[in-house]
């Protein structure tokens, strides 16, 4: 019956445009839209039955007052009086004008009402076939949703099969324990669109935290994002990106990743980082799955390193749980020494040339740093800026070990090289800086300048 009743697609968005019940279906509406497509062929043939019945050769015309109306020259209506012609008795005369007379019909006048209400009875008709529609179909709701839902599963199963066949996903073993042990894991959705896409292993088994560190555009997030999806599609009853995975069931997946505010409740974008961070530590449990990204780059240097310390203690000694966690603070590091399930490891990249190569290999051990300025000067970065930075960045890491000639929150970002070099003060500056500009006179101060030029220009003054 749908399929008899329905249009074909794209169907309308709104029930008022109209257009979604199939032409064919109800004979009372395809008679208000004939007339709303045929209503000008149907005027025609009005006009030219009456021509002919009449001898006169009368024009249907219309203007806003009169609506629709038959209409004779004073020279059709001459011809036809000579010829012995009458006005037909249904000629209604409605007006006389300088030039014309003006006349309907019964036949007209109900044409007139039928196309002025075409529009209207087929948006009313249309609708109510569509209300008896809905109501043939609620008869029979619980078997339609039923079916439904069984098509949606086997929708979703049949693709999975097809996707697993596809790129050759293994079999996951899931158990009851608090096991992640995935080898030669890939995104599900990146490695379908990059044909070298690099597998990587992931161990978490036991509750460990894994501390990630290397630069952007490295992997990190991906590797982060990679391997949820892996653990949630194993869960769903699918086959996995790996060669071999062995997962204990997770009570949830928790993911704190990406930069987003909230302006509509006044949230800052540090503040949805803290408020998603707040969520993971309070419902976070031994059974979940934790990946943080970045986690404190919203605030402050050493505010954001605070709070990514203490929330990495937090996770590690009293959550316990498995938990990815990227990180551009390479002073988390240290807490491998202190927190035995925590270990370090890194997206592997190769300097060569001034530059540096993504190898997107997660390797045991921090990363040697985040190379941003080299990441900068790959995404096309001015050369002038890219070579400023590195001078500042230089000055900031001799400051940071102790051998700056400068605080670090005395660096001008405008400023010459960061370590600026002690120096003497030529013979010129110990003369100028010596006079007492104020007690001078302009006749004074300006043979104290002559009597300088002539110093220099005889080599007595450098």
């Amino acid at each position: 019956m749908l399929a008899r009743a329905l249009a074909d697609d794209p169907l309308p968005a709104l029930v008022r445009d109209g257009g979604f019940i199939r032409d064919g279906f109800d004979s009372e509406l395809d008679r208000a839209r004939q007339l709303q497509r045929e209503g000008q062929d149907m005027l025609l043939a009005l006009e030219n039955r009456e021509a002919s019945a009449s001898g006169i050769g009368v024009k249907v015309r219309y203007n806003q007052v009169w609506g629709y109306y038959l209409e004779a020259t004073k020279s059709q209506l001459n011809s036809a009086q000579l010829e012995g012609k009458e006005i037909p008795a249904q000629f209604v005369h409605r007006q006389t004008t300088t030039n014309s007379q003006r006349f309907t019909t019964a036949e007209l006048m109900a044409l007139e009402r039928d196309l002025a209400s075409a529009g209207l009875r087929a948006q009313q008709r249309e609708e109510a076939v569509l209300a008896e529609l809905v109501a043939a179909i609620k008869a029979h709701s619980v078997a339609l949703l039923a079916v439904s839902e069984a098509l949606a599963t086997l929708d979703a199963l049949s693709t999975l099969a097809e996707v697993a066949a596809r790129y050759g996903w293994v079999r996951p073993t899931l158990t009851d324990g608090v096991e992640l042990a995935i080898v030669a894991g890939k995104h599900p959705v990146v490695a379908a669109k990059v044909a070298d896409f690099v597998a990587n292993d992931c161990e978490l088994s036991g509750g460990k935290f894994w501390l990630l560190t290397g630069p952007n555009m490295a992997g990190k997030s991906t590797f982060l994002r990679q391997n949820a999806l892996i653990l949630i599609l194993a869960q769903l009853g699918s086959f996995v990106p790996a060669s071999k995975a062995t997962l204990g069931v997770a009570d949830a997946v928790f993911s704190r990743i990406g930069a987003a505010d909230d302006l509509a409740a006044g949230q800052s974008t540090f503040m949805v980082e803290m408020v998603e961070t707040a969520q993971i530590l309070n419902r976070a449990s031994k059974r979940s799955l934790v990946i943080l990204d970045e986690l404190g780059r919203g605030t402050a240097t050493y505010d954001g390193l605070a709070i990514a310390w203490a929330c990495v203690e937090d996770l590690v000694q009293r959550v316990g749980c498995r938990t990815l966690f990227a990180t551009h603070y390479h002073e988390l590091t240290a807490l491998a020494e202190k927190l035995p399930t925590l270990s370090c490891h890194q997206l592997a990249v190769k300097e060569w040339q001034g530059g540096i190569v993504f190898l997107h290999q997660v390797l045991a051990g921090a990363a040697a740093g985040s190379f941003g300025v080299q990441v900068a000067k790959l995404a096309g970065v001015p050369q002038p800026v890219v070579r400023r930075a590195g001078e500042l960045l230089e000055g900031f890491l001799k400051v940071a070990r102790g051998r700056g000639v400068l605080r670090v929150d005395e660096l001008s970002l405008f400023s010459a090289p960061v370590a600026q070099a002690v120096r003497e003060e030529s013979e010129i500056e110990k003369r100028l800086r010596a006079v007492d500009v104020d007690g001078l006179s302009a006749r004074e101060a300006l043979e104290f300048l002559y009597a300088l030029r002539r110093e220099v220009e005889q080599g007595k003054l450098h």
